[in-house]
């Protein structure tokens, strides 16, 4: 319980009507499992002497019982969710998985798996972990709506129902790319006299847009071009991940090209995963 603090000193925060009634139930029920009473005989007035309560009460207490039912389906588990691949092409297909985790409490014999979607996408396949927590969906991402948004960090958000009722909902961040071929930018000498720091700089630099190549001249006055190029998107996701050197504005090719896969970018299914669907 919450406490408050009037003139330096702490005493409970007052609880509604309402929060306290629920509370007052879930003690009944806590009563009822440490009672065992699924393990024994009892009689209807034991029954009501161990709740604490009268015959006339008993139609009062079934309606308490019943709203906090409502509750429970109501409510909504938070679990934690992890979307791999986590790049995307909008419209190109393929498969992805969300692995979830559900809270101890929780069993993933639970999850009714027809109700599963990720932003449209059912359900094709799962895999049941020996932990009994968690678990992968399969899904192909030419199901998911339409109207996703592109950029590095779009949340796809995961939606299902559990065997008591209530729902569950986990999100993870995936890149979207429209298009097969993504424009960079970089400086341009062709044509032209220049030094060899912007020869150097023309040949080795690019970047995520034209401000970025810009503000990032080869020396003070230079006047080089600001040209537009086309690279695949998976180059393009490598060269400006947010893990990947300076960020998201500016990739040298000096540090390797094609680049190197950077920390957290994941373009296929775990290759575990990948044995299943051959097999399925």
């Amino acid at each position: 319980m919450s406490l408050t603090c009037r003139s330096g000193r702490l005493r409970p925060a007052r609880m509604s009507p309402r929060r306290a009634t629920l509370r007052n139930v879930i003690i009944i029920i806590e009563r009822l499992i440490m009672s065992n009473l699924s393990k024994q005989k009892t009689t209807k007035r034991e029954f009501l002497k161990i709740l604490g309560l009268s015959s006339t009460s008993l139609l009062s207490f079934g309606a308490l019982a019943d709203e906090l039912l409502a509750e429970i389906q109501m409510a909504t588990i938070p679990v934690v969710s992890i979307i791999r691949p986590n790049a995307f092409q909008s419209g190109r297909g393929g498969w992805f998985s969300i692995m979830i985790v559900l809270p101890s409490s929780y069993k993933a014999g639970d999850v009714d798996v027809s109700t599963v979607r990720c932003e449209g996408a059912r359900v094709l396949d799962s895999i049941f972990y020996p932990d009994g927590r968690t678990i992968i969906f399969l899904c192909d991402s030419n199901h998911l709506r339409r109207d996703l948004s592109c950029g590095f960090s779009v949340p796809l958000t995961v939606t299902g129902q559990l065997s008591c009722g209530s729902g569950f909902e986990g999100s993870d961040a995936v890149a979207i790319v429209d298009s097969e071929q993504s424009i960079i930018y970089h400086t341009s000498t062709r044509k032209r006299k220049s030094c060899r720091a912007c020869k150097s700089h023309a040949l080795n630099r690019i970047y995520s847009s034209e401000q970025a190549a810009d503000s990032d001249r080869a020396h003070l006055g230079c006047n080089c071009r600001i040209v537009e190029e086309k690279i695949g998107w998976q180059n393009y996701l490598k060269a400006f991940w947010p893990t990947n050197h300076v960020g998201q504005t500016v990739y040298d090719r000096r540090w390797g090209w094609p680049p190197p896969l950077p920390t957290g970018l994941s373009l296929e299914c775990p290759s575990a995963l990948g044995e299943h669907l051959r097999r399925g």
